[in-house]
């Protein structure tokens, strides 16, 4: 399953859209909280990660996985390329961090390669 985890919901319509058409599995949150609300990790899971949202943002999330040994692949998407964001991504083992507008097909080899590594 890919969790979309983005306050802007023409980015998670995009990404719904470029998942559809991959034939991925998804679903889309509009807040971290949403997103922490019902989720319980499995295999194969992967979360597509803005960086900057309102209340808890991507870094508070991958720091709450962190302390919580919650292991799922993340993704960083972000359209503020920051520093302190590229640090978070880094301290907290995001497996890519990507800038918005994010190429589609390097976010789908990304999935695919976090599902089924080579």
């Amino acid at each position: 399953m890919i969790y979309v985890v983005d306050d802007d919901p023409y980015v998670r319509r995009g990404f719904g859209m470029l998942f559809r058409s991959a034939r991925l599995e998804f679903k889309t949150y509009q807040s971290a909280e949403e997103f922490l609300e019902g989720f319980s990790p499995k295999d194969n899971d992967i979360v597509v990660l803005d960086m900057h949202m309102p209340g808890m943002n991507g870094c508070d999330l991958l720091r709450y996985f962190s302390e919580h040994e919650i292991y799922v692949p993340v993704i960083i998407v972000t359209a503020f390329d920051e520093e302190v964001s590229r640090d978070c991504a880094k301290n907290y083992g995001a497996m890519a961090y990507l800038r918005k507008p994010v190429d589609g097909e390097a976010l789908i080899d990304l999935i695919k390669y976090s599902i089924h590594p080579v």
